[in-house]
């Protein structure tokens, strides 16, 4: 049996309560965390929106530390609330184990005694006594005996089949503390690289204005290449299908990311950076935070790249359309810091594909409305999807860019 070499452990009531406390005050901090890291979310959105100045870029990079730094506090939060869940569990077990060590040892005596009233006959049994009544009552007892011993027996199988939920989900939280170990490494480099990228800037421009307006200029046009690129790729696909009709699925897409929308779908207006047109959505956290696969499917490709999408993982969802049809549309990740997932690997909805990031474009110095830490997320439809070598490689390194015939996310989701 699973942990048998465990020592049987007892919870007295107030064992139980002190416990609860401490989860209970272990959820109330992360509850008060989370609200500072959405307060902080929205002010960083806000201050993206103001007029671009060294001034206004030194304090988005303080915001965005200042997130960092609560989302660890966060993780290290759940870490000792999960810890606390690990503890109340193997209590939970060494309590089942008691109780079925108890449970069969008065199974093995109720058997026992059963057996030694079956080697009697029912006429020593009747001569053994003063009179009929004594017989009955032997033969009433014998009976109690064995509905006590189903009981017993009742009452073990469900012990046992608590034992093994208890263990199941001792197993899941061993396996969620792993996850967000490697989700607090991650939030740990994301700050380091936070705190490096902002000295470089003050070094680059050494604190004036003048020399961060040659740098904002700098950087946009080298986006505004790459964004045109993108967009023109797309915008091919989409003159060639013309109007597609969203695809009408029986069960929606989820939301991959927990964070706040800070750019829609469709023409958002950046003009400047040389398109009109966004072919997805962005959701922004703190970095490290987990990305997850939208729906059930097929990790079709995964990518890598200084400028453009940065680290990306594409994945291939086989549909059912409420015409009872079959469908295909491939969901886009993009600007990861770290990939989770293999090329050909399958996926369940809620898998954790990667970790929100700021590769690619968004690495130009300048967080800006579009740059800084978020996840880009693309839904395409099967019919024109494809996955091309970037134009730029001379300048940029190696890229490759997925574009195709894109949907609104929000058409998809539950």
């Amino acid at each position: 049996m699973l942990f048998s070499s465990l020592p049987f452990l007892t919870i007295a009531q107030g064992e139980v309560d002190d416990l609860q406390i401490q989860k209970d005050e272990k959820r109330r901090q992360l509850l008060e965390i989370k609200n500072k890291i959405t307060a902080l979310q929205s002010t960083i959105t806000n201050q993206r929106n103001k007029i671009a100045s060294l001034n206004n870029e030194i304090e988005l990079y303080d915001l965005q530390i200042s997130q960092t730094e609560q989302q660890i506090e966060a993780i290290n939060t759940e870490v000792e609330f999960i810890n606390l869940e690990v503890v109340d569990t193997l209590k939970q077990i060494g309590t089942a184990e008691t109780d079925i060590k108890t449970k069969r040892e008065l199974l093995t005596d109720l058997i026992r005694e059963i057996y030694v009233f079956d080697q009697a006959s029912p006429l020593e049994v009747l001569l053994s006594g003063s009179d009929f009544s004594h017989f009955l009552n032997v033969v009433q007892d014998t009976l109690s005996f064995q509905e006590t011993n189903q009981e017993l027996l009742d009452g073990l199988n469900s012990l046992k089949e608590e034992l093994v939920k208890k263990n199941l989900a001792l197993d899941e939280q061993r396996a969620e503390l792993q996850k967000l170990k490697l989700q607090v490494e991650e939030t740990q480099s994301g700050l380091v690289l936070q705190l490096e990228q902002k000295e470089f800037l003050l070094n680059v421009t050494r604190g004036q204005e003048s020399r961060y307006q040659n740098l904002l200029v700098e950087v946009s046009g080298e986006e505004a290449k790459i964004q045109r690129e993108i967009f023109d790729l797309d915008l091919s696909i989409r003159q060639q299908l013309g109007d597609k009709t969203v695809p009408s699925i029986t069960e929606g897409l989820a939301t991959p990311m927990d964070g706040i929308l800070t750019q829609g779908y469709g023409n958002t207006g950046f003009t400047s950076l040389g398109y009109s047109f966004h072919n997805g959505i962005d959701i922004a956290a703190p970095p490290g935070t987990p990305v997850r696969a939208a729906g059930d499917g097929v990790v079709y490709a995964v990518g890598t790249g200084e400028t453009a999408y940065g680290n990306w993982v594409v994945i291939r969802h086989t549909v059912q359309t409420k015409d009872n049809g079959m469908r295909n549309i491939f969901t886009l990740y993009a600007h990861l810091s770290k990939i989770h997932v293999n090329s050909g690997v399958g996926v369940l909805q809620g898998d954790i594909i990667g970790s929100e990031g700021n590769t690619g474009n968004t690495t130009r110095l300048l967080y800006g409305p579009e740059r800084g830490y978020h996840l880009h997320f693309t839904i395409f439809d099967e019919e024109g999807f494809g996955i091309k070598e970037g134009a730029y490689q001379d300048i940029y390194g190696a890229y490759q860019i997925p574009y195709g015939y894109t949907y609104n996310p929000f058409d998809f989701f539950e």
